[in-house]
């Protein structure tokens, strides 16, 4: 597999966890390297870019357990869909990576999903099972319920052993471990901005969909995510679903 990959890292605070999620990070990205080139092509180097976005205290990049990291500082808080925009602007590369800083990878993670990615050409997106800590699933795709319920993930709550594995094709995944081709990304624009804080990454898989891009999700890996741990995040959730509502409501499929 040829492919770079750039990940990028939105944070504020939190610098244990992010050093956590970093480790994790390269751990699986060295798997990912180990299954060889896949083509006559030399690789293209990784990048991972992580956007502070207004941390009280700055991050030091001398405190993350290794080196190779850029570091983009924002001083005033961002919404994420311009904060993981400018972090992936910093560094274009053939694929983009969007991790939460409270996800811990599977060493398999990123061999899963660059191979799903790879498997068709109209294949743009493709995200991860996650689970809570204790082995129930927190996300393995997004479907849509009707009139308010909107998006939810299938399946959440559930012990993780009895949840089919394989990949599942859906209309959205969660950003929290999204891989995206670039030409989607560009052709989209990356993230709607205007979004403050969550359903940005379901907005960007149904405007994909809209264009004939395919949505997937990996099941024969399974990654840690504690879910929700930056302070302030769960508020912010509700001016980006009133406003995804506005926009998407009756335009989406109802699967859920």
């Amino acid at each position: 597999m040829s492919a770079g990959i750039t990940t990028v890292i939105v944070s504020k605070g939190l610098d244990a966890l992010l050093g956590v999620c970093l480790t994790h990070l390269r751990v699986a990205l060295e798997a990912l390297d180990a299954d060889g080139p896949g083509s006559p092509d030399p690789p293209t180097p990784h990048a991972i870019v992580v956007v502070d976005n207004a941390s009280p205290i700055p991050y030091d990049l001398s405190r993350f357990p290794f080196s190779g990291i850029e570091l983009l500082r924002f001083d005033v808080d961002q919404s994420f869909g311009r904060a993981c925009n400018a972090g992936f602007a910093a560094h274009p590369n053939d694929r983009v990576l969007l991790l939460n800083n409270d996800v811990l990878l599977s060493p398999d993670a990123l061999r899963g999903m660059l191979r799903l990615l790879e498997s068709r050409p109209d294949v743009g997106l493709c995200g991860s099972r996650l689970v809570f800590p204790d082995g129930r699933i927190q996300h393995c795709g997004v479907v849509f319920g009707a009139g308010k319920i909107g998006p939810y993930h299938v399946d959440r709550g559930r012990r993780s052993d009895r949840v089919p594995r394989g990949p599942r094709e859906l209309q959205a995944v969660t950003g929290a471990c999204l891989l995206v081709r670039r030409s989607v990304w560009d052709a989209l624009g990356g993230l709607d901005e205007s979004y403050p804080f969550g359903l940005e990454d379901i907005d960007l898989c149904l405007r994909a969909r809209q264009r004939g891009w395919r949505v997937l999700c990996d099941n024969d890996s399974e990654s840690l995510h504690f879910e929700s741990m930056t302070p302030g995040r769960v508020e912010l959730d509700v001016g980006s679903r009133r406003l995804f509502m506005q926009r998407w409501s009756r335009r989406y499929t109802l699967d859920g």
